[in-house]
């Protein structure tokens, strides 16, 4: 019971750094609307994903070019968020004197 807690925990671990990014690279606006654009992928890929996995799998007869189609997403994933620069925050102290932060 102790390891099933313990593999929950580190399963949905990544969610809240996962769900900060596009809050971190875009604006209020196109942060919110990649929220949506991320949910829809997520559904589009549990619709296909299982399907893709089934046609292999009976093409080939065997899981492994199901595990390498698997893989092969999470590489491409991980490779996109490697890639990804996150801006340093824009603060009155590093502006020029001519492009000074109003007072809100």
């Amino acid at each position: 019971m102790a390891l099933l807690i313990l593999g929950g925990g580190i399963f949905f671990s990544y969610y809240p750094v996962f769900w900060s990014i596009p809050t971190m690279v875009l604006s209020e606006t196109a942060a919110a609307a990649s929220f949506g654009m991320i949910n829809s992928i997520g559904h589009i890929g549990g619709f296909i994903g299982p399907y893709a996995v089934g046609q292999l799998n009976d093409r080939t007869g065997n899981l492994a070019a199901a595990f390498l189609l698997i893989a092969a997403c999470y590489l491409l994933a991980g490779t996109i968020l490697a890639v990804i620069r996150v801006p340093s925050p824009v603060t009155a102290a590093n502006l020029p004197p001519e492009k000074e932060l109003a007072p809100c």
